[in-house]
């Protein structure tokens, strides 16, 4: 039986129909709208072209962070992202944003800008905030070989120190000469934050002792070049006031704030004649060449602020503690610290005592195996000029 090489009519009249009958449909369903809305793209362009996945944040939208040493001020196109491998200095003549020195990298001109993928917050164009530099004084009454040696003398000092930025501590015995760095090895413990400066042993014979600076390096520099003790050819203090140079070490050094701290010890016998002298300390150290003006006084004073502000000034100082005993017999105010109030506007009204008698719940007779002595303190911005 042979094949056939084509279809029965039948079947070629039912193809037809159905043809006709699809064409028919569509017509009367669908509009062409031509080719005209497609375009190609060439596949030879191998730079970054505009298509890219919905999902993710385009190149051309997402913020560049910019580093806390650039400038965003002048800035009239902020939101416009430089092209892809520019450099910082390209950027900066075209948006005048940068400085010719300015870049991510230090030393490096040709960093190139690179955008975030992440969407983000831009940087607050206010600058960080600091917290203030706590800066106490302390007379430890005796503080030798034998306090330091007691466990509680020992705890209770290293707690109060670590309590502030600086502390000033007088009436330290001068019986061993590294009785200083021995008790801040103590204050430290394994952390290594706080360091010192000392002054020479000063003093009648028999009598001698040390003023010292306790710090915080992580909150305050020192300038050990203008750390010195004040002469005093005439002798007229019994003991030589001690001077230290600190600046703030967490905002930039053209912010940060520069001070001079007078470490003083007042003879109790001669409180009268000595408080008087102290404007002429304070003059003295004004003309040591420095040309700081933020100049404080604290320490033993040996008056109150009753005798002391009119004494010195009384319209040109404050005084951190008013009207308030300084001992832990609630008797008598013999520490203070005095603020020029013309020239540290840094200064932030905060002072006072701290009563460690009552924080550590110690009577009298347990903190006097201490000292006699409750620590002042005063508080002050980080910033040059007293700016928060």
């Amino acid at each position: 039986m042979s094949e056939s090489g084509g279809g029965s009519p039948i079947q070629v009249l039912l193809i037809v129909a159905l043809l006709a009958g699809g064409g028919y449909y569509y017509v009367n369903h669908y509009q062409d709208g031509g080719l005209k809305g497609l375009s190609f793209a060439s596949s030879s362009d191998d730079g970054d072209n505009d298509f890219y996945d919905e999902s993710f944040v385009s190149y051309r939208d997402a913020p560049v962070m910019i580093g806390p040493s650039q400038s965003v001020v002048a800035n009239t196109n902020l939101g416009q992202v430089p092209p892809l491998g520019s450099t910082i200095a390209d950027s900066a003549r075209t948006t005048g944003t940068f400085s010719a020195a300015t870049s991510f990298g230090v030393g490096n001109p040709s960093t190139t800008v690179r955008p975030t993928l992440a969407r983000s917050v831009a940087q607050s164009p206010h600058r960080p905030a600091y917290r203030p530099i706590k800066i106490a004084s302390w007379a430890l009454d005796g503080f030798g070989p034998t306090k330091l040696a007691s466990a509680d003398a020992r705890k209770y000092v290293s707690k109060i120190v670590r309590r502030y930025d600086i502390i000033a501590l007088q009436q330290i015995a001068s019986i061993e000469r590294d009785l200083i760095p021995r008790l801040v090895d103590v204050v430290n413990g394994t952390e290594h934050r706080y360091d010192y400066v000392m002054g020479s042993a000063t003093g009648p014979r028999g009598r001698q002792e040390q003023l010292a600076f306790l710090f915080d390096t992580t909150k305050v520099l020192v300038d050990r070049s203008q750390t010195y003790t004040v002469t005093d050819p005439a002798e007229e203090l019994t003991y030589d006031p001690m001077v230290a140079s600190f600046r703030a070490a967490e905002p930039p050094s053209a912010e940060s704030w520069t001070f001079s701290i007078v470490n003083v010890r007042i003879d109790l016998a001669e409180a009268a004649s000595e408080v008087a002298l102290l404007p002429s300390v304070i003059t003295s150290i004004r003309r040591d060449g420095r040309g700081e003006d933020d100049v404080i006084i604290m320490g033993l004073l040996q008056a109150d602020d009753a005798y002391l502000l009119p004494t010195v000034g009384a319209n040109q100082f404050h005084a951190a503690v008013r009207h308030r005993s300084t001992d832990v017999f609630s008797r008598f105010q013999t520490s203070n610290i005095l603020i020029e109030r013309e020239s540290t506007s840094e200064y932030l009204g905060r002072g006072g005592v701290f009563d460690f008698c009552r924080n550590y719940d110690l009577n009298p007779i347990e903190a006097e195996a201490v000292t006699s002595h409750l620590p002042v303190f005063a508080e002050f911005t980080a910033h040059e000029g007293g700016e928060l």
